[in-house]
This record gives structure tokens, sequence and C-alpha cells, in this order.
């Protein structure tokens, strides 16, 4: 795989740069960085920043009984990561929708500061009690005003995330203590964690992600039996959609074209 080309990289007060390094336990055994394990880097790098602007979701919580929730993300690579090799997240939210939403741009930086992979995401809050978006407070606008120009945001996808109607392969999977977060709901990773399991350890040992858009729809609690299924695109070469559900419920719809590593 080549390296990216240089693009410009947002510039603005709300970047966060975190630098990391890719260890053994992010890894599959083709010894590259694994699609789960690059959602929780970004997850990780987005905590940091809206704790240092005082947004996190223990803040949150705190102040206004709500937490963050992800909606959508799209993640594009040109090249994955290898077993120890030196990396930095770059994140900042660059917009505000309708007063609801939160579009928050990720790229993750080779050692020499070049974008590896891009992801972009939709974020709104939920009261923990009601389990209801609600409008994002005074305080997140207040905060977001140094937004970086539309010049630097990431293309948003301009197409819904569309679920396997039909699937030729599926898994089961019982929800386990260890795949929850602090909102004790199924944690974000683990959406794309179990959806791609039904292509199998010798597909995904022999190929990595090119592009995944995963849209989460519904919660999974701990003990719940889910299902997750996928289907080849008929018409396009190492390209599936995949879906996650609770008996007829869809908790999480997700696209994939991969790459022969």
């Amino acid at each position: 795989m080549t390296h990216a080309p240089r693009i410009p990289l947002p510039e603005s007060s709300l970047v966060e740069r975190v630098a990391s390094r890719v260890l053994a336990s992010a890894v599959g055994p083709h010894q590259y960085l694994t699609l789960p394990h690059l959602v929780r880097l970004f997850q990780e790098a987005a905590m940091r920043n809206t704790d240092r602007l005082g947004i996190s979701t223990p803040e949150l919580m705190r102040r206004f009984d709500l937490t963050w929730v992800l909606h959508r993300q799209l993640i594009v690579a040109q090249r994955w990561p290898s077993l120890g090799e030196e990396v930095s997240v770059l994140t900042v939210p660059t917009r505000v929708e309708r007063g609801l939403v939160t579009i928050r741009d990720f790229y993750l930086l080779d050692a020499e500061g070049r974008p590896m992979i891009t992801s972009t995401t939709a974020w709104s809050v939920m009261n923990t009690a009601s389990r209801r978006i609600k409008p994002l407070p005074t305080a997140i606008h207040d905060l977001l005003k140094d937004l970086p120009p539309p010049e630097r945001h990431l293309p948003w996808p301009p197409h819904k995330v569309i679920a396997a109607e039909e699937v030729d392969r599926e898994r089961s999977f019982r929800v386990a203590f260890a795949h929850l977060d602090f909102n004790n709901h199924l944690t974000n990773p683990a959406f794309a964690e179990l959806m791609v399991e039904p292509l199998g350890a010798d597909f995904l040992t022999h190929h990595l992600p090119r592009r995944a858009e995963l849209a989460y729809h519904r919660e999974a609690r701990y003990g719940d039996r889910l299902t997750a299924g996928s289907f080849p695109e008929p018409d396009a070469a190492l390209a599936f959609r995949h879906r996650l559900q609770r008996g007829d419920e869809l908790l999480a719809a997700m696209e994939t074209e991969w790459m022969p590593r």
C-alpha cells in the first residue's frame, strides 16, 4: 500500500492531536490495526478533546443528565498502520446542524503527519433517563465558536447507509460485560467488530477495509442476543452490506469496501 498524499488539515483552537503507537492488543493476525480498534482510537481522541473543552460525557451527565451518542460514521483508508508504528489522531468538531447534531472529523496520521485514514462522524446528546435525543445545550454552542472553515471539512456522505435486506452468512452473539461502555450499552467499536465477523477469519486476515460507513440506530444492553449478517454487493467486488439485529429489530447497518493487504 502506498502512502496517502498530503491533504489540508483543519486549523482551529478546537483541534486535538493525540500521539499513539499501534499496540499488539490493537492488531489482528495480519499485524495491522483493526477496524474496531481504529474506532477506539478515534473515540479516545474525541474524549480527550471534549474533556479539555469541558463538554465530555461525565461533565454533561453531571450538569445536564446528558451523554454523547454516535449516529453515523464514515471511514476512508488509504493505508493501515502496522504493529509498532507511530501514529497520531487529530480530531476537531467542524459544524453544528439544526442545534441537534455535531459533526466531528478525525485523521489518523503517520509519523510524518500524513493522513492514512480519515473519518467524519455525527453526534447528538441523549438524556440518560429518558434515552431521548435532546437539543445541544447552550454551553456546547458557546464553546464551538472557532470551527474550521468549510474548505477544511471532510466530505459528508451523500446517501443513507442501507442495511443488508438478505444475508448469506450470519453470526450470533450475546452482549457481554466487556462490550459495555460507561453509558451501560454496547460500545461503538463493538458494532463494527460484530458486523464484520460473518466475513470469516480467512477473508479478514487477507483484506483490509478501504471504506466503512456505519449507521447506529438503537442501543443494545448486557445479555442481549444479537445476530450479525452480511451480503456481498452484486455489482462491486470486495464490497458488502451488513446488519446487526436483536430479533427483527435493526440496531445498526454498515457498508464496507475492502482491499487485499
